[in-house]
């Protein structure tokens, strides 16, 4: 039993690290084309998602200019 419990723990705490990474955004601020997952930066307010680097990097530089637009809550 003790040697399920340990990878069980070990999944449980990869899967929440990928949910909490995930991106809050499903259009890229920048472009409005659809954003990859790939391309984000971390913000205050979670993970935004770029469809390319070159927007990923415009919005770095002045983050205020692009408001972005959150998912739907499911």
């Amino acid at each position: 039993m003790k040697a399920l419990l340990a990878p069980l723990f070990l999944t449980l705490a990869m899967t929440v690290t990928v949910f909490a990474a995930w991106p809050i955004n499903d259009v890229c601020p920048v472009d409005n084309k659809p954003a990859r997952p790939i391309y984000r930066v971390k913000t205050a307010e979670g993970f935004v998602a770029f469809c390319c680097t070159d927007c990923m990097q415009t919005f770095s530089k002045s983050p205020g200019k692009y408001p972005v637009k959150k998912k739907d809550a499911p």
